[in-house]
């Protein structure tokens, strides 16, 4: 049995470096070929598309949660993983297996004949195949990149979530906030409800949904969520639950998703009550959004890659203040602008641990180190992110904290598991 684990594991890792992960292949045509040909595209569940700058998979997590309480199947598909590649699809509440997942593979391989298709395709197809296979109620699907273009977006959602927008991958995206909003506004779809899960909603996502008339539900105009120290209150028109627990997870922010998964599914035709939505709240989890890894000296582990979620990072480390000092260990790709939001942390963090990702989207040691050197205090530089970290450990006492941070890659390459 052992062996034939070992043999399987191999087989889907060669798999995947096959596929090439790092190539982005943005576009629709060639997808929808091999949708058809597999006929993906017939008797499809309940499909709730998720895009957006941060808090994606969160959201993804939370709509996961309140579907249990209903005793509603689902199926989710999320990305990038931390440590393997099954985490991207979540089967009622387990992992796909790495012999499902090559099965599926198979599928497409004979189905794509003469056609390319890049890792997130494969992911994607292989998603559906699965959630189809396990005649799931709900389909839960989410953006990689953008929306319109996405592949994801081969198939009609029946609602969506735009979590938030800001400055990310602006290389494919645009430049503006407005320009990134509308490529993710492409995953609305007309007569469906779409959830902006943010304040202060773009205008090119207001326009877009008036366009191709989608039912835009926004955070503020719309739906309100009123935060306490220990508690949130959320209403939508005669819906009000008041004091509801907070959850595990760290961050006013993910109150925010919370409360876009709960305003879609409610969209939907869903109904709950107080103790079905704290049931949700207090299973509600993901791994890697500042997650407690210790207390003594606390280490947290963040997936925060972009300005706005360092400037969130920022706030939940000025607001949570601690004896000690507060230690980075970092690093970062190259297409984040990490010159443009670096300097939102420098002063909540005394040093940084830092070290180049073993990943061809990596920055560069040399180019982080000169952007460092114009931003922050003190820092100091490792062969490997496993050597910054033991050495920032070593470094800290009972009452400071350590933060992991910069990319999904920074927790593969620090931790074993989380």
């Amino acid at each position: 049995m052992s062996i034939q684990k070992t043999d399987k594991v191999s087989i889907l890792e060669q798999r995947l470096v096959e596929l090439n992960q790092y190539k982005i292949d943005l576009g629709l045509n060639r997808l929808q070929t091999v949708v058809e040909r597999l006929r993906l595209n017939c008797n499809l569940p309940q499909i709730i598309t998720v895009g957006g700058t941060n808090g994606k998979g969160s959201t993804v997590a939370a709509l996961c949660s309140l579907l249990k309480t209903k005793s509603r199947s689902f199926g989710a598909f999320t990305s990038p993983h931390i440590f393997k590649f099954n985490e991207r699809f979540n089967i009622n509440g387990r992992l796909a297996t790495d012999n499902e997942i090559l099965k599926a593979f198979e599928m497409i391989d004979a189905a794509k004949a003469e056609i390319n298709l890049s890792y997130f395709e494969y992911a994607f197809l292989t998603a559906v195949l699965l959630f189809k296979q396990y005649d799931v109620d709900v389909m839960l699907l989410e953006v990689g990149l953008g929306g319109r273009l996405d592949a994801v977006n081969a198939l009609d959602a029946d609602a969506s979530i735009i979590t938030t927008v800001d400055l990310d991958h602006t290389t494919w995206l645009g430049d503006t906030i407005d320009a990134i909003a509308l490529e993710k506004a492409g995953i609305m779809r007309t007569g469906k409800p779409v959830v902006f899960g943010d304040n202060d909603t773009p205008d090119s996502i207001k326009s877009h949904a008036q366009s191709v008339d989608a039912k835009l539900i926004q955070l503020g105009p719309d739906y309100q969520v009123t935060l306490s120290r220990d508690a949130f209150t959320y209403q939508h028109n005669n819906a009000l639950f008041a004091d509801l627990g907070r959850p595990q997870l760290k961050g006013d922010w993910q109150i925010k998703n919370f409360s876009s998964a709960l305003t879609i599914l409610m969209a939907l035709g869903y109904t709950f009550d107080t103790k079905q939505l704290q049931t949700a709240i207090d299973g509600w989890d993901i791994s890697g959004r500042l997650q407690t890894i210790q207390t003594k000296p606390l280490v947290l582990a963040d997936v925060a890659h972009n300005r706005q979620a360092a400037q969130q990072l920022a706030i939940y480390l000025k607001e949570n203040p601690i004896k000690g000092q507060t230690r980075a260990v970092f690093s970062i790709l190259a297409d984040k602008q990490v010159d443009t939001w670096l300097n939102e942390l420098n002063e909540m963090i005394d040093h940084w641990f830092v070290f180049e990702l073993l990943n061809e989207r990596a920055l560069d040691i040399s180019s982080l180190k000169e952007v460092l050197a114009d931003r922050v205090t003190v820092f100091s530089q490792f062969d490997s992110g496993l050597q910054a970290y033991e050495v920032a450990l070593q470094c800290s006492n009972a009452d400071d904290r350590v933060i992991v941070f910069g990319s999904f890659h920074v927790l593969e390459e620090v931790f074993d598991e989380i």
